[in-house]
């Protein structure tokens, strides 16, 4: 494992656990949760837009590149603004460390099928027994979270 992105992906991630808080106290405060999920999501377009333009990696791209994204791929953006949206309206019923221990399981869950079957354009990781074991510990820990 290389340790720089490791740690870079898993500072990233913490940050998802005080954007479940941001987004939940957002929505109780507006009482509206599409309104609290495009609140969201504006703070996420204009950061993008300011790192880019900040790191000089925002310059146009040629027309014609687009035709070359799959058509699945386009669907990018609903997987976020569901998320988004559960934060909002699952973070004040379930707190936050359990709706973050769900949605890593769940992201493990899926991340792992897609790996085995190279769904998606993936490289193909077969889920090996210790994939599996270690997926299973995941579980393990989700549901010591739920239960204390």
């Amino acid at each position: 494992m290389q340790w720089g992105p490791a740690g870079f992906v898993l500072f990233a991630a913490s940050l998802l656990s005080a954007q479940a808080a941001c987004n939940a106290a957002i929505n109780r405060a507006v009482g509206q949760p599409v309104i609290a999920v495009m609140i969201s999501l504006l703070g996420s377009l204009v950061a993008v837009i300011l790192f880019g333009l900040g790191s000089g990696r925002l310059w146009p791209v040629p027309f014609g590149r687009f035709g070359d994204v799959p058509a699945w791929a386009w669907l990018a953006g609903l997987g976020g603004a569901f998320f988004v949206s559960a934060q909002a309206l699952m973070v004040p019923r379930l707190g936050a460390a359990l709706f973050t221990s769900l949605a890593v399981t769940g992201q493990v869950a899926m991340a792992m099928a897609l790996d085995h079957f190279g769904a998606l354009h993936l490289p193909q990781h077969t889920a090996s027994p210790l994939r599996i074991a270690g997926a299973a510990l995941i579980v393990l820990g989700m549901i010591l979270v739920a239960r204390f």
